[in-house]
């Protein structure tokens, strides 16, 4: 954990600053780019939306682990699924603080009251735009995932992007909002797995696929 905060702190600057240039300079026409693209095109990023909906994750993951730890008595895979149930817990959790405190107009606001901008300390659906819930959760997702199977973290990034930018298109938030969605997902998951390395299986965080032996290397993504 000591090489981490150093780390944290430079990501954290870098995140105020894409947030800011986004916030002053893309955020507004690429919603209106977004709003005006051709129906089918929005139709079919409205389907992929949907894949960062939480809750049938949380449910699907607790059933696994239910499962794994005891019925069919294997550990690792448990902790896999538990792992995976925490990481979209802890992640959920943390953006709903961000999102309720800052409060910020969705782009459907902009749109129907030309609104624009943070309002803080809020709850209502139109007013809890930044950041992205559905990006933070398919972020999540994809560094749980590449932490058990790294080989494959192309793909569960394009996952996680696929969702992000799907929630520009649909103009269910802007970019801003997205960059600090795809950052609370990633970066609890890694503060999850290093706060909790001592709880885990030393061999949790390797690329053997599901169902197989329990024994194996330690492989775990290198983010210490």
């Amino acid at each position: 954990m000591k090489n981490l905060n150093p780390l944290f702190y430079r990501s954290l600057a870098v995140l105020f600053i894409l947030v800011a240039l986004s916030y002053l300079f893309i955020d507004i026409p690429l919603a209106v780019y977004c709003r005006n693209m051709d129906a089918g095109v929005r139709n079919f990023f409205g389907v992929v939306t949907e894949l960062g909906i939480s809750t049938w994750y949380l449910i699907g993951s607790f059933a696994l682990f239910l499962f794994f730890r005891f019925v069919s008595k294997q550990t690792i895979n448990a902790q896999r699924a538990l792992f995976f149930f925490v990481s979209i817990v802890i992640s959920g959790i943390l953006v709903n603080v961000v999102r309720f405190t800052a409060g910020r107009y969705r782009p459907e606001m902009l749109f129907s009251k030309g609104l624009y901008g943070f309002t803080f300390f809020e709850i209502e659906h139109a007013l809890v735009s930044f950041p992205s819930g559905h990006t933070t959760t398919a972020f999540a997702i994809a560094m749980a995932l590449s932490f058990f199977w790294r080989k494959y973290w192309p793909f569960f990034g394009l996952f996680a992007l696929m969702v992000g930018v799907s929630r520009m298109i649909i103009t269910a938030h802007y970019l801003s909002d997205v960059i600090a969605g795809a950052y609370v997902g990633i970066v609890s998951v890694i503060f999850l797995k290093n706060f909790t390395a001592g709880y885990w299986e030393k061999n949790l965080f390797s690329n053997r696929s599901l169902g197989s032996p329990d024994k194996g290397r330690d492989a775990s993504v290198p983010f210490r």
